[in-house]
């Protein structure tokens, strides 16, 4: 039976994209293949060459977290988070999810292309390219699988809005995607992040962007706090 590496698994709200405010379960995994900056989950990453288990991430089957999931009872929405949860195979999981009856979104950096059996079982994915501002290389190119699921969105990072806003609408614009696919949120690591939420807002105001601007509302609530 497959193990997985897992950073934690809990329950709170969906803080942010287009499944904002609905409580829903996190299994977060361990291990990703970017290193952004501003990346607020460090703890799934950071390490990852000499991580230690038990201490970094513990390994627990399909059955071991559905368990967990049950013992602080069931929500209908599940998300699949980390990290990049597309490192592990993750079918399985899914499957069992799915199975009984939960919504399952999850959340990747889009560079790696889902099997078809995750992209016909998947309610949601919510994608997060990454633009220059995360200080990582990433491959637009690799995103061609996107149009083959069920329904998507792209949630971007914005840090200095008028910058990375051209580079977005560039991407978008490219592509065909509709600008109802595209979500804006602020740096969610920034030490003021009710500054960074009204900035990123009024200029979305003052041209007139045909995007989404949604901030964390976790952020907001709890801060940085683990489990949140």
């Amino acid at each position: 039976m497959q193990r997985f590496k897992v950073s934690e698994v809990f329950r709170s709200i969906q803080g942010e994209g287009e499944a904002v405010g609905l409580p829903s379960d996190f299994i977060r995994l361990y291990t990703c293949n970017l290193t952004c900056s501003w990346c607020d989950t460090k703890y799934t990453w950071v390490g990852q060459d000499r991580a230690i288990e038990g201490k970094d991430f513990i390994y627990l089957t399909s059955r071991e977290i559905i368990d967990r999931l049950t013992k602080i009872g069931n929500t209908k929405h599940v998300t699949i988070t980390g990290g990049e949860p597309l490192l592990q195979p993750i079918e399985e999981l899914v499957m069992e999810l799915k199975g009984k009856g939960r919504s399952v979104i999850i959340e990747t950096n889009g560079t790696i292309e889902p099997s078809e059996t995750l992209l016909n079982l998947v309610d949601i994915w919510s994608i997060s390219p990454k633009t220059s501002n995360s200080g990582t290389k990433y491959d637009y190119g690799k995103m061609q699988w996107i149009n083959r699921t069920k329904g998507y969105y792209l949630k971007f990072v914005v840090v200095n809005p008028s910058e990375d806003i051209r580079e977005i609408s560039q991407f978008v614009d490219s592509r065909g995607i509709k600008d109802n696919k595209v979500i804006l949120q602020p740096n969610g690591v920034s030490r003021n992040y009710e500054k960074c939420v009204t900035e990123l807002m009024d200029y979305a105001v003052s041209a007139a962007l045909p995007y989404r601007v949604v901030p964390q509302i976790h952020r907001l609530a709890w801060g940085l706090t683990r489990g949140k």
